[in-house]
This record gives C-alpha cells, structure tokens and sequence, in this order.
C-alpha cells in the first residue's frame, strides 16, 4: 500500500515496487538480499542512465529537457552526483522522498553494505533543507580519480522547494550561508586555485536563481 501522506505518483513511476513502508523504490536504488537499499544506487543502473539517457528515478527514457534534483552548493558549483530525472519524477522527489523534504533527517551511516562504492568526488555530507530542481538541456561527463560527475548545463528554469512545499528565499538564502564554509573546504581539498574567489564569482552568478 503507497502512503497516503505521499503526493501522487507520477505515470512515469507507476510501475515501481513499493517498499514495506509504503515508498516507491526508485529505479536506480540497489536490491540486497531481497530489498532495496536506499542508501546505495545500483551501479548497473548508472552506467544505463548514461549510456542510454534514462530518468534516474523511474528508469525511463528521457525528453528534450533534462531535471537534476541538487542542494544549493551545486548550484554554485554546477556539478551533481546524479543523473537527471523527467521533471515529474524529480518533483515527486523533492516533495515525497523522506531526506529531502524532511529537512530534520540525517544520513545513516551504520550498517551500510560491504560492498557500496562511495559516491564519487568530495561530498558535503550534511541536509541541505532546500531541494532545487534545475532545469536544463545538457551536461557534461566529469571523469575524477573516484569516479564520474556531472557538469550541469545552464538552467532555463529552476524550483526550490522545502518540506514538500514551494521554499522561502530566507529559507534558500540559510541554507547557502550554512553551507558556503564546506563547499569553500571542499574547493581547496581539490586543489581549485584561488578558491574562495572562484567560489564568490560563482555564487554571484548562482543568486540569479534563487527565489525574490
């Protein structure tokens, strides 16, 4: 049974098991031992939304434009560890999957399984509060030494949302002032040079897109 506090399923994520609790499992999420975990993408599954350009939540092929569901410091940075998603699928997320609309909760960590491969380039390992949905038609493959990032188009359209509603500006701006200190570590841990210049120029550009 889908919970009744979940928006309405998207056509295109129709056809996803549901969990014992009553979520939809997302495409990408890896099966162990019979049930899925979502904390761990199935690695198969990436390569496919890549090379075959398919939703990262319902598996489906993709259209024209292209959603990734991302924290405010990749919209400074441009760069998501996930592939896109049809702009149904990447509401539904924003606005029913437990971490990002519930701003309280936390990642856990504790019995994760033997065999996940980390996620690849330097994360900021914190709930950002905010979810944006950017709206583009391309990106670009960015090989690291860990793996493979995405490098975001420019945007034609953005939506922010909070607690599975339409977020305040106040409530974008806090989260991008409580993150900026990470991100700025991340960029030197990197090696960018001149970091916090270079993370200044990009967040003047990034405040186009935030909420008046």
């Amino acid at each position: 049974m889908i919970r009744t506090d979940l928006p309405a399923i998207p056509k295109f994520m129709a056809e996803l098991p549901i969990d014992e609790r009553g979520y939809p499992v997302p495409w990408f999420v890896d099966w162990i031992n019979g049930k899925p975990e979502f904390r761990a993408m199935d690695q198969r599954k990436f390569i496919q939304a890549i090379n075959e350009r398919r939703c990262w939540t319902c598996g489906k092929p993709l259209f024209g434009e292209e959603v990734f569901v991302i924290g405010p410091m990749c919209a400074i940075n441009r760069i998501s560890g996930e592939p896109p998603n049809h702009r149904e699928c990447a509401l539904f997320a924003a606005m029913g999957c437990p971490f990002l609309s519930k701003p309280q909760m936390v990642r856990r960590e504790n019995d994760m399984p033997a065999n996940k491969i980390p996620p690849a380039g330097i994360g900021i390992k914190r709930n950002p509060g905010v979810t944006l949905l950017w709206y583009t038609r391309s990106h670009q493959l960015m090989e690291v030494p860990n793996g493979v990032l995405f490098k975001i188009g420019r945007p034609f359209k953005t939506e922010w949302y909070r607690q599975g509603r339409v977020a305040t500006r106040d409530e974008v701006m806090e989260s991008i002032d409580s993150g900026l200190p990470a991100l700025r570590e991340a960029d030197r841990l990197t090696g960018v040079d001149n970091a916090d210049k270079e993370i200044d120029r990009r967040l003047a550009e990034a405040m186009r897109w935030i909420p008046r």
